[in-house]
C-alpha cells in the first residue's frame, strides 16, 4: 500500500472512462442496447447461461488458436484467434452497457439516462474491484448476464415502448 493515492487516481480515471465509454455506445446504438437492457431485466438466468457458455467455449478456441499460433508460429491461427478476442470484447462491451443501465435503473432514479450509466457503471467498477468476490465472482457474473444478453437480443422481439426512435 505504498502507493495508495495512485489507486485512488486509477480508479477514479478507469471509472470516468468508463462512464464516458458506456454514454457514448448508449449514443452511437440506443435501439441495440435497450433491447439488451429489456434482455438483462426479462430473462437474467437464460441470459448468463447463455453468455457463460459463449464465454467459455470461445475463450477456449481463442486460447488454442493463439497456443497452436505460437507452437507452430503460425499468423493465420493468431489472427483468427485475434477475431476471436474482438468479437467477445465487443459483445462483452454491449453487454456490460446494458448491464450498468440495469443497475443504475434499479438504484437510482430513472430520469436521465446519463445518470443511470453513470451510478450504474461506478459501482459495478467498485464491486468488481473488490479483491477475490468481485475479481472472481462479480465481474465473470456481469460480463456472461451482459454477453448472453447481447446475444439473446438478435432473437428477441422488442416491445414498440423499448425501442427510441433514431
Amino acid at each position: 500500500m505504498n502507493n495508495l493515492p495512485g489507486v485512488i487516481v486509477a480508479a477514479v480515471g478507469v471509472s470516468l472512462s468508463l462512464v464516458a465509454f458506456f454514454a457514448v455506445l448508449w449514443a452511437f446504438f440506443p435501439n441495440r442496447l435497450a433491447r439488451v437492457e429489456a434482455v438483462v431485466n426479462g430473462m437474467p438466468g437464460r441470459s448468463f447461461t447463455v453468455g457463460l457458455v459463449n464465454l467459455v467455449f470461445f475463450g477456449a478456441v481463442m486460447l488454442v488458436m493463439f497456443s497452436l499460433a505460437d507452437r507452430f508460429r503460425g499468423g493465420g491461427l493468431r489472427a483468427v484467434g485475434g477475431i476471436f478476442l474482438v468479437l467477445l470484447s465487443i459483445g462483452v462491451s454491449f453487454g456490460l452497457a446494458g448491464v450498468v443501465q440495469v443497475v443504475g435503473g434499479r438504484l437510482r432514479d430513472p430520469a436521465s439516462s446519463l445518470v443511470r450509466t453513470a451510478w450504474g457503471t461506478v459501482l459495478l467498477t467498485l464491486g468488481c474491484g473488490l479483491p477475490f468476490i468481485g475479481w472472481f465472482g462479480l465481474l465473470p457474473y456481469a460480463a456472461s448476464l451482459g454477453l448472453g444478453a447481447f446475444i439473446l437480443s438478435f432473437f428477441s422481439r422488442p416491445n414498440p415502448e423499448q425501442v427510441t426512435p433514431v
